[in-house]
């Protein structure tokens, strides 16, 4: 049975229309050696009993670990995810990810995004938030771009802080090349930081932007960002902020350390951790740049309501957008991840800004509990000891026991932390700042860790360590 509904008759007179003879017309502009000369290998169909049993065959061989016993951060974290997100988000009004063109037909809807861009506006200390993007990775491309529009393109050079996201700027990368933008990554002193000296020397009247992670992705907090940020601003260049917004609930804003745009990954507001998406990147920025900021915007007004004045919601400073602008849009976000911002939005209201903040706390805590706990052993290190960490932290290990701490984690149902400079192939990174973290681990904690489960993650580093 074919699901396609066009008949030759159809797609002859769609051809004709557009002004080509054959199909095949139509992919000139794909080099031939990408296009599959050969038919489809599809196997046969299954029956829908057959099939669920093959699906059944593959998920057994997943490896189910509990998430107490997840120590992985790296931009996706293990937080509890309160049943009222699950309840609300699946109702049937808020269940889609499109982005509602009828404003009198979507209030409800459009509230509760302007409401999440409230949330992240105070998370971050930014004037002005979009919808929402795809993931912390393409938002802090877009704020990339963001600056080379500011610039109007006079300024091509990227410069990242040291241990910034490696997948995250492999994604800059791509966004940049495209661009004709250059990115180079900034070298760190012995204790893994960025010195304002360092910096002034490396900013020059080409620079766009200077991108600083918030936490970095070794856990550790920069002591230096607000005049890290002062320097840059003052060069002309616009400082942007890939910030971990959990941190929020215990640390200063980027916006009170001096960020023009910041960006992130949002998942951690009610959202699960799953392999690929999709995620809830937030994207702010000072209001001098919101001419500039990609996608949705939601804006609050006053309005009649049954004769009585009220407040009514709009999609506001649309001719950015890609179905007024076309190709000179800021960007090409349309149907963006809005029931995940919706969910974000449900988590922040039902933990409220003071169990936010004890959950932030309580993050904190466990790190702190579990670093003690595991830097106690013999042979274990802090990568930077002089540095402060949120929830997570990097330690070092003794030549080649990391792998071997991951391989018997899993054998045993941890997931015992992730090489933090490690690209998405499996290989080191390549950058200058390697070799200060060749055989280490990071390890994140949240508020569903436990003194049991950090016990056991001490237990496992001390019996590889000593041989056990």
């Amino acid at each position: 049975m074919t699901f396609v509904p066009n008949t030759a008759a159809q797609r002859a007179e769609m051809l004709k229309l557009i002004g080509v003879e054959r199909f095949e017309d139509l992919l000139v502009a794909i080099p031939p050696d990408l296009i599959m000369q050969r038919p489809l290998q599809v196997p046969e169909a299954h029956g829908e009993v057959e099939l669920g049993r093959a699906v059944e065959a593959l998920t057994a061989q997943n490896l189910r670990i509990p998430p107490g016993r997840v120590f992985a951060g790296g931009g996706s974290y293990m937080h509890h995810v309160p049943s009222v997100v699950d309840e609300i988000s699946s109702r049937g009004e808020f269940y889609t990810a499109y982005t509602p063109y009828q404003p009198e037909v979507s209030q409800g809807y459009l509230q509760s995004i302007y409401e999440y861009q409230s949330y992240i506006c105070m998370l971050t200390g930014m004037d002005i938030s979009n919808a929402s993007g795809y993931d912390g990775a393409t938002t802090l491309a877009d704020a990339v771009l963001m600056s080379n529009y500011v610039h109007k393109g006079k300024r091509k050079r990227v410069l990242f802080a040291p241990f910034v996201n490696a997948e995250f700027r492999n994604v800059v990368d791509t966004y940049a090349y495209g661009m004709e933008m250059r990115t180079e990554v900034l070298s760190a002193d012995g204790n893994g930081r960025l010195t304002v000296d360092a910096l002034r020397e490396a900013l020059s009247e080409d620079v766009a932007c200077v991108i600083f992670q918030y936490p970095d992705c070794l856990g550790y907090l920069e002591e230096e960002l607000e005049q890290l940020s002062t320097a840059v601003r003052a060069s002309g260049a616009l400082a942007i902020f890939s910030f971990y917004p959990y941190a929020a609930g215990l640390l200063r804003t980027p916006g009170e350390l001096g960020a023009d745009i910041v960006c992130g990954e949002a998942q951690c507001f009610g959202n699960y951790v799953n392999y690929g998406g999709p995620y809830c990147g937030f994207l702010a920025c000072r209001e001098e740049y919101v001419r500039v900021l990609p996608g949705r915007l939601i804006g609050r007004t006053v309005c009649q309501r049954d004769g009585e004045p009220g407040m009514g919601f709009v999609m506001t400073l649309q001719a950015r957008e890609q179905h007024i602008r076309r190709n000179k849009a800021m960007s090409n976000i349309c149907s963006n991840q809005a029931l995940l911002a919706l969910r974000a939005c449900i988590y922040l209201g039902s933990v409220g800004r003071n169990g936010f903040r004890q959950l932030a706390a309580l993050c904190h805590a466990n790190a702190l509990e579990a670093h003690e706990k595991l830097v106690n052993i013999s042979g274990v290190q802090d990568a930077f000891p002089e540095r402060h960490f949120f929830n997570e932290f990097t330690l070092r290990f003794p030549g080649g026991t990391a792998a071997a701490i991951r391989q018997r984690g899993l054998q045993e149902g941890m997931l015992c932390g992730i090489h933090p400079l490690v690209e998405s192939d499996g290989t080191l990174n390549s950058e200058s700042n390697a070799g200060m973290v060749g055989d280490c681990l990071t390890f994140a904690f949240t508020e569903i860790h436990t003194a049991e489960d950090s016990d056991a993650l001490a237990r496992l580093v001390w019996e590889v360590l000593s041989g056990s």
